[in-house]
């Protein structure tokens, strides 16, 4: 523990010159500049406080000791020779604070960094100041990352701060979740304790992420199993998802993204990317909470949520390289499953890497509406249920039939969608139309087998079910 008289000793001290008051009533903890008076008034107990030329301009020695002696400082240093009176000596005694003055050729900037790399090798220093800011983030526990970073910058006297990389030139800590590098704590500067809190800081960081993570992966599993059960079962999946924080009570609009570049679902390293662009993006003050992203059958699921209908608008251009479809402002647990559905729907008449929204499809969103119903689900797999039976040909059956149906009954033109010879595609519609037993060329009979295909097609499922191949 440093005392004035031991600083004087030192190379950075030996150029000051002590004017008046003790010189050991109070251990230095802090070195400080000083540029205006106002800073004098903030300053910590038992700093060391240098004044700036600028700093006295327009305040006198007896000022700046008063203020010292009130916020209880072990010195000031002010510039260039200083003169005594009975007043300066007689308030530097009842203050405790030892008055000194700076070699007037000597900058500010060398005597703080001296005097402060003196006081960081001194132990009892570092460990004090190590001990009081590892408290002062256990006194937050459970704030948020800007919080934990603000506390342990103004406790140990560094600017803290996360990258996802650190810098060849920083200090810095590595964040782990779950075992796993998360990103680092960096700041600059030699300063021993200033590394020692930022592992304490990263260690803190990494049980908030982690715990932050465990609450969305919980909402996140809600929020699929909302969307997977049937109609009878949405008041119960609605409890557990508002439990899980999901307002579900809520207005809601949802986007679907699909990676054109991975037909079978999204990468992960495509779900890291839409997370942190939603977590970055200025949504806006409207949303009840942070949206809901997760891995939803063949896409990515976004899920906004408002506390009244005015939702603003989603931007175009907020999801880069991928195709998007977004539904419409749907309220409650029902209205969460449908603009979902109309989200998925949306997604698949959008063009490869742009968006499409459902209120623009036309026609196409009537067939989504139609089918976003398990009841229609049910009654297009009963309709076609029959295909089931046609062996090696029943998985291309559903598939051929639409594009046929698609087509007005023109094999050349289902052959160029189906890349099939004609004479393939004809030999593959008799077959259907024997084993449905119907007459495709009766106009309200096509036209209930075409809304069919697309039900089943749209909602992509098994074989006798109504469960999606990729929510498996």
């Amino acid at each position: 523990m440093h005392h004035v008289s031991d600083l004087l000793r030192t190379p950075a001290g030996r150029r000051l010159t002590l004017v008046a008051g003790p010189w050991d009533a109070r251990p230095v903890e802090s070195v400080i500049l000083v540029d205006e008076m106002r800073e004098l008034e903030s300053a910590g107990r038992g700093a060391l406080a240098i004044l700036s030329r600028h700093a006295m301009h327009g305040a006198g020695v007896l000022e700046a000791l008063t203020v010292a002696g009130r916020r209880e400082l072990a010195a000031i240093v002010v510039p260039g020779p200083s003169g005594t009176s009975p007043d300066i000596v007689g308030t530097a005694r009842r203050a405790g604070v030892a008055l000194l003055a700076g070699a007037s050729d000597q900058p500010l900037s060398e005597t703080v960094l001296g005097l402060s790399a003196v006081l960081r090798a001194d132990p009892s220093l570092l460990l004090r100041r190590t001990r009081d800011a590892i408290e002062g983030l256990g006194a937050i526990e459970g704030a948020g990352e800007d919080d934990i970073l603000r506390a342990a910058s103004g406790a140990i006297g560094v600017d803290y701060g996360v990258a996802e990389v650190a810098g060849p030139s920083a200090n810095s800590a590595v964040i782990r979740v779950d075992g796993r590098p998360d990103g680092y704590v960096c700041w600059d500067g030699e300063d021993p304790a200033a590394a020692i809190v930022a592992g304490v800081v990263a260690t803190t960081l990494g049980r908030v992420r982690a715990s932050a993570r465990a609450a969305e992966g919980a909402r996140e599993q809600a929020v699929l199993a909302l969307l997977r059960v049937g109609v009878k079962e949405v008041r119960t999946a609605a409890r557990r998802a508002r439990h899980e924080g999901v307002p579900v009570e809520g207005w809601h609009v949802a986007v679907f993204l699909r990676d054109p570049d991975s037909p079978a679902g999204p990468a992960e390293v495509t779900t890291r990317r839409v997370r942190k662009a939603v977590a970055t993006a200025p949504w806006g003050e409207d949303l009840a909470g942070s949206p809901v992203v997760t891995r939803w059958q063949d896409g990515i699921l976004v899920l906004f949520t408002t506390d009244e209908r005015a939702v603003a608008d989603l931007p175009n251009d907020a999801w880069p390289r991928l195709t998007a479809g977004i539904g419409t402002c749907q309220p409650g647990p029902d209205g969460l499953r449908r603009t979902a559905s109309q989200a998925r729907a949306a997604a698949g008449r959008a063009v490869a890497g742009e968006v499409a929204r459902f209120d623009r499809l036309g026609a196409y969103a009537i067939l989504a509406e139609l089918g976003g119903s398990d009841s229609a689900l049910v009654a297009a797999r009963d309709m076609l249920a029959p295909l089931d039976g046609l062996g090696v040909l029943a998985d291309h059956a559903v598939p051929t039939l639409k594009a046929y149906l698609d087509s007005w009954g023109s094999r050349t033109r289902a052959a160029e969608l189906l890349n099939l010879h004609p004479n393939a595609v004809a030999h593959r519609i008799r077959r259907i139309s024997e084993a449905l037993g119907a007459d495709l060329s009766d106009p309200q009979t096509r036209f209930a087998l075409h809304v069919a295909c697309h039900v089943v097609l749209d909602r992509e499922c098994l074989p006798g079910t109504t469960d999606a191949v990729s929510s498996l």
